[in-house]
């Protein structure tokens, strides 16, 4: 997938204050002609929408058609449990400590959301250089671009080497 980028505010000009846009609109371009939006404005939160509707969800709400639509059509029984893989815990903290405990995979395990973390970490990068990346999910490089690669990994500090 691409990362072109169109950014106009909100990035830092003064070097010595902070290394993070406060304003920014990302778009990205996903398999199956997907966009994906990522932007400062709104709410902190996930705005999915497709042909048959929208929904909005963060980890305190879930809005939009499809909940409107359980209330006259709802879930069966189970249906959430099934899921989870088990009883729905309170929040993601309290999975987690749960997945620990029993050894079973969390609703939001690390492998499943690798690929969300690459996006994140590639539109910090696009908007730092102020252009479009390309992308290989298989080399899990950045193509022909010495350095935007230069961003993805660091040398650890001596006496936190991770050997592998």
């Amino acid at each position: 997938y691409s990362l072109p980028v169109e950014y106009k505010d909100g990035f830092p000009t003064v070097d010595d204050q902070y290394n993070a846009a406060t304003k920014f609109e990302i778009h990205v371009d996903m398999p199956n002609d997907i966009q994906m939006v990522i932007t400062s404005a709104g709410d902190n939160g996930i705005l999915f929408e497709g042909t048959e509707g929208r929904f909005f969800v963060n980890r305190g709400k879930i809005t939009g058609k499809p909940v409107e639509d359980l209330e006259t059509n709802p879930l069966p029984d189970g249906a959430i449990e099934e899921v989870y893989g088990g009883p729905v815990s309170a929040n993601h903290t309290a999975n987690f400590i749960e997945g620990m405990k029993s050894r079973k995979q969390p609703i939001s395990d690390v492998w499943s959301h690798n690929r969300m973390l690459e996006i994140c970490h590639l539109s910090n990068i696009a908007m730092r250089l102020g252009r479009e990346l390309k992308w290989d999910p298989v080399k899990r490089e950045v193509i022909g671009d010495a350095q935007a690669n230069s961003f993805l990994s660091r040398e650890n500090r001596k006496g936190f080497e991770i050997d592998m």
